[in-house]
């Protein structure tokens, strides 16, 4: 599977501490080298979205939107889990999730 981040993932990603960017950059390849979302461990789609999955990475969410035609995982949030799930965030995915 492809992968594409945006500005705003790539900045978050730039602010974690050391073992934490590990623990991304873990999830990231794993991701590459997954065939289909449902191998990809903690991950889940979004109720109420067509194509926008969460994966956990202890206390970060990583949402990304997949992009079925291109076969691309595109990582749009690196999110504490506390801000994750407000009303500005879910607001923001939606608009994405045409």
């Amino acid at each position: 599977m492809k992968v594409a981040f945006s500005k705003s993932f790539q900045k978050a990603f730039r602010k974690l501490s050391g073992k934490m960017q590990e623990s991304v950059a873990n999830v990231i390849r794993h991701v590459k080298h997954t065939e289909h979302v449902d191998d990809i461990p903690n991950c889940k789609r979004l109720i109420g979205f067509e194509s926008v999955y969460r994966i956990r990475i202890g206390s970060y969410r990583a949402f990304f939107i997949l992009r079925i035609k291109k076969d691309t995982a595109f990582f749009e949030y690196l999110i504490s889990r506390g801000e994750a799930y407000s009303k500005k965030t879910i607001e923001q995915l939606r608009k994405k999730d045409k």
